[in-house]
């Protein structure tokens, strides 16, 4: 989905990936988010960034 008129950002403090930056944003246009493997806790850990990348 493609919001052309919006100026999203995301922000990020996982220093170790290869799109943070030093100002604590993530300089992907697009990030994706997938299920971590066999969590099914209901909470926000149950999800990542699927789009990380080690420095």
């Amino acid at each position: 989905m493609s919001f052309p008129n919006k100026n999203q950002s995301i922000q990020c403090d996982v220093n170790s990936c290869r799109h943070h930056t030093n100002d604590g944003m993530c300089e992907l246009d697009v990030i994706k988010v997938a299920p971590r493997c066999n969590c099914h806790t209901g909470t926000c850990d149950e999800s990542e960034c699927a789009s990380y990348h080690a420095r």
